[in-house]
């Protein structure tokens, strides 16, 4: 059977529900099968959203569609920042929701947690050929954050596995430390941050591990307002809240 009303039928419904009709009484009057509007629902968000009471067509429903879609790619597996790029072309208005909502921000974590727990049963992709190719990327000059997206693997995988490989943290050292580009006066180093990730696993305050790593807290609440996927990674390893300015 089609997961589509055909248009009249589905205008007819939605202006039913619009006024308060139960769908049961709306399909039973139109001579509809009630399991085909919850059919076509899966995939008409306006239907969806007609059945849990909320007009699809008002400015609401708009913020209401895209919280959902952005959940759903969260569910899927995507980062944030993929999320992002995904729905708003890599704006910030998940950003902008999560600081304006709470219960949402909330809503991501609790789906993100749940993502990463799943994606932990399966095999590592830190392979010995992007192993290669991101140290490749150090000593040309980049940055982890940068040569890690550019293998296609998380900030997140790089520090777990300098955590648990005693190897491949003197290899990454060592690729930063002859790298053929400086960088610039003022930058936080692999080190620096590598400091300040390993003290934030331990004690969960952002500015504490900042200056404990020798940066400014400003810097790291700086890249949390301009990097969502280091703001996703530092929000897991906070063991309590603080404020952020």
């Amino acid at each position: 059977m089609p997961d589509k009303l055909p248009a009249r039928t589905r205008s007819a419904v939605l202006a039913r529900l619009r006024t308060g009709e139960a769908v049961q009484a709306a399909a039973e009057e139109l001579g509809v099968p009630v399991r085909e509007v919850f059919r076509a629902a899966r995939t008409d968000a306006g239907l969806a959203l007609a059945l849990a009471g909320v007009d699809p067509d008002s400015v609401e429903a708009v913020g209401i569609v895209g919280r959902a879609d952005y959940l759903r790619l969260l569910a899927l597996g995507a980062s944030a920042s993929l999320a992002s790029q995904i729905l708003f072309d890599g704006g910030g208005q998940a950003n902008t929701w999560r600081s304006d909502q709470p219960a949402f921000a909330a809503a991501c974590d609790a789906v993100t947690d749940a993502t990463v727990k799943r994606a932990e049963r399966r095999p590592s992709r830190f392979t010995p050929e992007r192993r290669r190719q991101f140290l490749e990327h150090l000593r040309a000059g980049m940055a982890t954050t940068k040569a890690a997206g550019e293998v296609g693997i998380t900030n997140a995988a790089v520090y777990q596995r300098r955590r648990r490989d005693p190897g491949f943290a003197a290899a990454m050292d060592r690729a930063t430390a002859t790298r053929s580009t400086p960088e610039p006066v003022g930058a936080a180093t692999d080190a620096q941050w590598t400091a300040f990730y390993e003290h934030l696993a331990v004690h969960g305050v952002l500015r504490q591990a900042a200056l404990a790593a020798g940066l400014r807290p400003e810097t790291v609440y700086d890249r949390r307002r301009s990097d969502t996927d280091f703001a996703k990674q530092t929000d897991h390893l906070r063991l309590r809240d603080e404020p952020t300015p």
